[in-house]
């Protein structure tokens, strides 16, 4: 997948952003974790064709050997995902809707809406993290979904920028 086929769904305004800050569902000492990223290197100016002078940002490699397959989901409204693991490290980009992540083991969680800004991380796979992470979909509407699998060495270049998910002047305006 290339990644310019993504990108459009992941930003809108970008022309004073200098990279993507997202929220990473991570895991240390075998519990779940959210954090806030920015993105390394940042955003560059585009040549390829068709998007030539557009700001562009490697999102790191995608799929690969044992990755799994990319993956498009409608969730029904008012949906309760349950406590779970991430199958795999992948990138999660929610479309429409709303996804609330909270942490079994903490206080600490992110409401992240679909769309510009839509864009998550999620590495608590079971081998990191012992029990993972909740997913509640509050809104009356379906969220749609993309899952799209990282390779074995996809972890995008990042800065932990604080605990916790981004929000506020963070995110992509």
């Amino acid at each position: 997948m290339r990644l310019t086929t993504i990108l459009p769904i992941l930003t809108s305004t970008l022309a004073t952003a200098s990279t993507l800050n997202v929220t990473v569902l991570g895991a240390q000492n075998n519990a779940s974790t959210l954090e806030c990223w920015a993105l390394e290197p940042g955003f560059t100016t585009s040549s390829e064709a068709g998007t030539s002078g557009s700001k562009s940002l490697n999102l790191g490699p995608l799929g690969g050997k044992n990755a799994g397959n990319s993956t498009y989901t409608i969730i029904p409204a008012k949906f309760d995902g349950g406590r779970h693991n991430a199958p795999l490290k992948q990138w999660i980009i929610f479309m429409s809707g709303l996804a609330n992540i909270t942490l079994p083991n903490s206080t600490t969680s992110a409401l992240v809406q679909g769309g510009k800004n839509g864009a998550i991380l999620a590495l608590d796979t079971a081998d990191v993290s012992s029990l993972g992470h909740v997913t509640k979909y509050p809104s009356n509407e379906s969220t749609i979904v993309l899952e799209i699998p990282l390779g074995e060495e996809g972890i995008p270049g990042h800065t932990v920028l604080h605990s916790g998910a981004c929000g506020g002047a963070e995110l992509l305006e």
